[in-house]
């Protein structure tokens, strides 16, 4: 199970325990429905390019 409010933490997040905690059931039905389809992903196909966060930012 993934420590959310330490990757807030490790990501420079100012986000209060109480609203990550609130956000824990949301992320954590995320990572159980897309797990499987990564799984099904074939090895050979080329990734998806994604932009940096601080590009999606506007930084």
């Amino acid at each position: 199970m993934t420590d959310w409010m330490a990757l807030a933490r490790a990501r420079g997040l100012n986000i209060p325990e109480e609203q990550v905690a609130r956000l824990v059931p949301s992320l954590e039905a995320l990572v159980c429905d897309f797990a499987p389809l990564k799984a099904k992903i074939p090895y050979e196909l080329e990734p998806a390019i994604t932009l940096s966060e601080g590009a999606v930012k506007g930084e």
